[in-house]
């Protein structure tokens, strides 16, 4: 008779059953002393604790790695405050810690169509002042604390500008208590040091440069380079040529998918060669939805990515233009923009004081624009989903006396009325 034999009864880790490792035990800088990641006896992953409401909240963050399990209790901290759970949405508004009386302002913005100021607080919420203020009551943030959010983020190189976008926000959610009668005033604010109208010059390929990026890309194909495991091809090359052309911002490149374009004919261009166009219709990611003209080089450009990007199985209406593999557009933005950092490094072209990005491709489309075209900076705005002030501040502040040479010496016909004279620009 055979015995029979007992199967060890495995003990699985729920909620706060999960003991924490005490030499394990950790806690993040700049985040409330109350979160912590450690690793348990009952399981080979870290887990996360943070105290709220009264009580634990606890979650497996399913990594061995500690640097990942870091990250990931960040998260799993945000998670917790913007649960609504919580009660941030009911009103009045109760809870006096900045955390939550933060989430309840930002509330007011979502919904109610403001979803780029609401994304912009959001993202600032989150990045800086959540770290710096954490649950903290606002009733207790005095002018020094502020005056300590500004000095760390000045020795962290923001310029002013940037820093004062942060204090704006803060001042937003501290008059949000004020008025919710949470406080009863908002603190005085200091002053932040330096210029914080300083206009930037935006850094630009001039044509030489242009032509080198696309040759360094050639060259790097042929290498086999590859950044973070990801191999640079034609795509790469195409992309710089398509932005080129046509004016889009990078992050246009998020949602720019091919049921977006369209290829017309210009029936007052007779050279076949030339009268053909992109139109683009794309989601708005800043400003405005507005259909997009592109230059005549585009549409070549495009029917090429369409045949490059067929042949890997892509190049359906909802597939994405650039990179569509990657799902996970935010992922597709970093891995393009480290990319397009070895391109620029190959090609050499980065001057003493100049910092060149995908957003350099956008300048010097408008660039472009103003030194070879006869197009008026109201127009080339409107095209371009930006403000003819943008374009007069940032982009002809790089337009020298000696870049307008020819229209500065000439002259109208006596006999013959002013005509805008139509010229025809090299193609881009």
């Amino acid at each position: 008779m055979s015995k029979t034999v007992k199967k060890p009864i495995k003990i699985k880790p729920k909620g706060s059953g999960a003991v924490p490792i005490p030499e394990t035990v950790r806690t993040i800088p700049k985040y409330p002393t109350s979160l912590k990641y450690f690793k348990v006896y009952c399981s080979r992953f870290y887990w996360a604790r943070f105290y709220v409401n009264g009580g634990y909240k606890v979650r497996s963050l399913k990594t061995e790695d500690p640097k990942e399990a870091s990250r990931l209790a960040v998260k799993f901290y945000e998670d917790i405050l913007m649960d609504k759970r919580l009660g941030v949405s009911t009103n009045p508004v109760k809870s006096r810690r900045f955390s939550q009386v933060s989430l309840a302002y930002l509330e007011t913005l979502n919904g109610v169509g403001k979803p780029r100021l609401y994304r912009d607080d959001l993202n600032k919420f989150k990045k800086e002042l959540l770290p710096h203020f954490g649950e903290k009551d606002v009733g207790l943030i005095t002018n020094a604390d502020i005056g300590e959010l500004i000095k760390k983020l000045l020795q962290r190189k923001l310029t002013p500008a940037t820093v004062t976008h942060y204090v704006i926000v803060l001042r937003k959610i501290l008059n949000y208590a004020c008025d919710n009668q949470l406080i009863q005033y908002v603190p005085n604010f200091p002053k932040i040091k330096g210029k914080t109208t300083t206009v930037t010059k935006r850094d630009y390929f001039d044509r030489d440069e242009y032509k080198a990026l696309t040759e360094a890309v050639d060259e790097l194909v042929k290498e086999g380079k590859a950044v973070r495991g990801i191999k640079i091809t034609e795509e790469l090359k195409l992309l710089i040529q398509f932005m080129v052309n046509t004016f889009i911002r990078p992050t246009d490149l998020r949602v720019l998918k091919h049921e977006h374009i369209k290829s017309l004919v210009n029936p007052k261009e007779p050279n076949p060669k030339y009268n053909k166009y992109l139109l683009l219709s794309h989601p708005a990611t800043k400003t405005t939805d507005q259909e997009v003209v592109s230059m005549y080089a585009a549409d070549p450009v495009y029917k090429k990515l369409l045949a490059y990007q067929k042949k890997r199985g892509y190049g359906a209406k909802d597939d994405y233009l650039f990179l569509p593999e990657f799902l996970n557009r935010n992922t597709m933005m970093n891995t393009l923009s480290r990319l397009f950092r070895a391109v620029v490094e190959k090609a050499g072209v980065s001057g003493e004081g100049e910092k060149h990005t995908l957003y350099s491709l956008r300048h010097s489309a408008i660039m472009y624009r103003l030194l070879l075209g006869n197009v008026n900076t109201l127009q080339l705005a409107k095209n371009a989903r930006t403000s003819q002030a943008m374009i007069e501040k940032y982009y002809a502040s790089r337009l020298t006396n000696q870049m307008g040479i020819d229209e500065l010496h000439s002259f109208k016909s006596v006999d013959e009325p002013a005509k805008s004279k139509k010229t025809k620009s090299p193609r881009q």
